[in-house]
């Protein structure tokens, strides 16, 4: 999968309706991705990638981004999908998410509890909200000028990466594979999302 497929995907993921998009069939068949083992990330880097993957897209009572293996997916994609400045960006992000645990409870992200991980995720969400929209934030991304904040890359390729996934799609969406002729379909407060495939 090249760069501009990526950027198609995640805008469709990210950016309009789930419903009636080829570009959600990516769960069905693709190539496979650079391996966690062959992508040169350290252990705790990739166990970082995992909890902070996990921490953003929990399992409650639907499958998690473990269940949807979307850490290997996410490390894949990191690879063989970013130019190398948005892969030294995110290198930067998991090494910056790191310093601010240890500063704020004197240990590794890795080895927070859920509730503390929940935190600092949240705190990073709302600081790039923030930085990309130009105010001043904790984060300094004067070495790469034109990118928006780390947390914005990982957040867009987990809900790209989780809801194609097979998991995401059909045990998270509700999954039609064929879409039929149009029909008005009444709305209960908490019902899933549609996911549709069509054929390519």
């Amino acid at each position: 999968m090249d760069r501009r497929d990526l950027l198609k995907f995640i805008a469709t993921a990210t950016g309009t309706s789930f419903i009636c998009s080829p570009a959600m069939a990516v769960w069905q068949e693709q190539p496979a991705l650079t391996s966690v083992k062959a992508s040169g990330l350290n252990d705790n880097t990739i166990a970082l990638i995992t909890e902070l993957c996990e921490t953003v897209i929990p399992r409650t009572d639907t499958p998690g981004a473990k269940d949807a293996g979307l850490p290997a997916f996410f490390i894949g994609m990191l690879r063989e999908c970013y130019t190398p400045q948005q892969q030294a960006l995110m290198e930067a992000g998991f090494k910056d998410i790191d310093t601010r645990s240890q500063q704020q409870h004197g240990k590794p992200f890795v080895q927070l509890n859920a509730e503390q991980k929940t935190a600092l995720a949240s705190e990073l969400d709302a600081e790039a909200l923030a930085y990309n929209r130009g105010e001043q934030t904790p984060w300094d991304g004067s070495h790469y000028a034109g990118l928006p904040h780390y947390f914005t890359l990982y957040k867009q390729l987990m809900i790209f990466g989780f809801f194609t996934s097979k998991v995401g799609a059909t045990e998270v969406l509700r999954f039609s594979e064929v879409p039929g002729d149009y029909r008005d379909i009444s709305y209960k407060k908490g019902d899933k999302a549609w996911m549709t495939v069509w054929p390519l």
